[in-house]
């Protein structure tokens, strides 16, 4: 293992560590199981970082392996959290909240009422990907992502505003 592929590697953690932890938080519900979905998804970028292609926009190829190790997660939640041992190690720091937390927390709970889909789709419209780019990431035409990012935000609306 070369210190420049390490050194690399931090680095993509370090300018890309905000995806990881709003995947954690979309996709699991206590902070245990979001420390434990964010080393599972440092580990897989780790072990397909010699395959990234760099053809693709560096935040695309990390938002598509950390939905799909979100989702994997969230298949063998069950299996997991048998025989779950509990850490107090990080790979990563937490990025840092700097806006209201309570709002925040708000939401989050919005947010996890949504499918798995739907969710990983308003992630990444939230964080400014295009449309291609994430229909790129979810293997679906940018028209559909359009139609239902639309969709998706007259539902959170409704329902933020009639809480």
């Amino acid at each position: 293992m070369s210190n420049e592929k390490e050194a690399r590697f931090e680095s993509l953690l370090s300018q890309h560590k905000g995806i990881l932890y709003k995947v954690a938080r979309s996709y699991s519900y206590c902070l245990e199981d979001q420390r434990d979905l964010v080393q599972d998804i440092t580990l897989q970028l780790w072990r397909s970082f010699d395959s990234y292609d760099p053809d693709l926009k560096l935040s695309t190829w990390v938002y598509r392996v950390a939905m799909n190790t979100a989702i994997s997660f969230l298949r063998s939640d069950s299996i997991r959290k048998k025989y779950h041992i509990t850490t107090d190690v990080m790979l990563i720091d937490e990025p840092q909240e700097n806006g209201n937390e309570e709002l925040m927390l708000e939401i989050q709970r919005m947010l996890q009422r949504l499918n798995k889909f739907d969710r990983a789709m308003f992630i990444m419209y939230s964080d400014g990907l295009d449309y291609a780019a994430i229909s790129d990431v979810l293997k679906i035409s940018a028209s559909n992502v359009g139609t239902r990012v639309s969709r998706i935000k007259q539902q959170l609306n409704k329902e933020f505003f009639n809480r």
